[in-house]
């Protein structure tokens, strides 16, 4: 049976203590071979009278330069990752000015290591309805100029393809949303509906379950009504702020595009809470659950084929 990795990631982070807070789920009896953590084990066991003989470890030592230390954890992940020997990965929050050389975020970081750069795609998810941001880290005023029916295509059948094949549902319905206020109707001339995101959604109409454009001041507010599984917005806020708000920790953000599945709590480091006993693993448990519910669809189809 291949293994789900578990990068323990920034050291100076709320990661350990969500860990340690996460030990019943390892203690079960099924779950010890199912994971393999890489990450310095002293951190975790400092402070445990626990000699934690349920979990795999690959040890690895931090050292003061915390960007090689990353650099070294991620580099062995890849490295199994790479030859099939695991199926999964769940990344524990990281500061990205930690990452070598300069990425928006994990997700750019992880596709550039596995040559799929610009095929990624961003998902945050929930089993009630999950949402893409269609553009991640940028600046507001880059956004329309990124904006293109490729990009949109892309993760059309990206999340298409996650629903179909991991999560069970055979056509999706995916709401796109408009850029401009009210879908740009109360502007005149080119706007990125009229030229954009309408044509290409006639275009791909019969191949994928799709509405839109929906203006996105009222996107959320008919999701159960409209048996929508996933909205995709056209930047990081228009669609992460609302769904933060209903769903809190009961979320993951998965990374889709890449040859397996690649997940971390929707949350950051959350450094100004670092030894108070205040973090909250339920983002991380949530990780673990859906590889529980989801590992055996992962483990027996082929992902490379899948995206």
């Amino acid at each position: 049976m291949k293994k789900i990795l578990i990068l323990t990631s920034d050291p100076n982070s709320i990661n350990y203590e969500i860990i340690k807070k996460s030990l019943p789920f390892f203690k079960k009896k099924n779950n010890k071979n199912k994971y393999l953590f890489i990450g310095d084990k002293a951190d975790l066991i400092q402070s445990l009278q626990d000699p934690l003989n349920y979990l795999n470890f690959y040890d690895i030592k931090k050292n003061k330069n915390t960007k090689i230390y990353l650099e070294e954890c991620f580099n062995l992940a890849f490295q199994i990752l790479k030859k099939k020997k695991a199926s999964g990965l769940i990344n524990l929050p990281l500061n990205k000015k930690n990452l070598q050389n300069k990425y928006p975020g994990f997700t750019e970081y992880i596709a550039d290591n596995f040559n799929i750069k610009g095929k990624e795609t961003m998902l945050l998810f929930n089993e009630n309805f999950s949402v893409c941001p269609g553009t991640t880290h940028v600046r507001i005023k880059s956004i329309s100029n990124l904006l293109n029916s490729k990009t949109i295509y892309k993760n059309i059948n990206n999340i298409n393809n996650f629903y179909r094949n991991i999560i069970g549902i055979k056509n999706p319905k995916i709401a796109i949303l408009g850029l401009n206020p009210h879908s740009g109707v109360d502007f005149k001339g080119n706007t990125e509906e009229r030229k954009i995101i309408i044509p290409l959604l006639k275009k791909i109409k019969r191949k994928f379950n799709l509405s839109g454009p929906i203006s996105p001041d009222s996107s959320f507010a008919n999701i159960k009504t409209n048996k929508v599984d996933c909205i995709l917005g056209h930047y990081h806020d228009q669609v992460l702020t609302t769904f933060k708000y209903i769903n809190g920790l009961n979320a993951i953000n998965i990374t889709l595009g890449l040859p397996f599945l690649r997940i971390s709590p929707d949350h950051g480091t959350a450094k100004d809470i670092v030894g108070q006993n205040k973090a909250s693993p339920k983002s991380f448990l949530y990780a673990l659950e859906f590889f529980e519910k989801y590992h055996k669809v992962i483990w027996k189809k082929n992902l490379v084929k899948i995206f």
